[in-house]
């Protein structure tokens, strides 16, 4: 079964949507889980805390 190209179009648009909308979604996910990480005062060191605030930049940029 062949698709229109409006109708492929109009796949694709719905697509991209849901894909930014899940991309929103991990990025709110992570910055509450990176909230929650640094306010329960666990005896992680200053540089893994480092890492993971800059891994969570880089994915933010991304």
């Amino acid at each position: 079964m062949t698709q229109s190209p409006q109708n492929m179009s109009a796949l694709m648009c719905e697509l991209s949507v849901a894909l930014a909308e899940l991309s929103e979604k991990m990025s709110n996910l992570s910055v509450t889980l990176e909230n929650s990480y640094l306010e329960s005062n666990a005896p992680e060191s200053a540089a893994m805390l480092e890492a993971a605030r800059e891994t969570i930049e880089k994915a933010r940029s991304s």
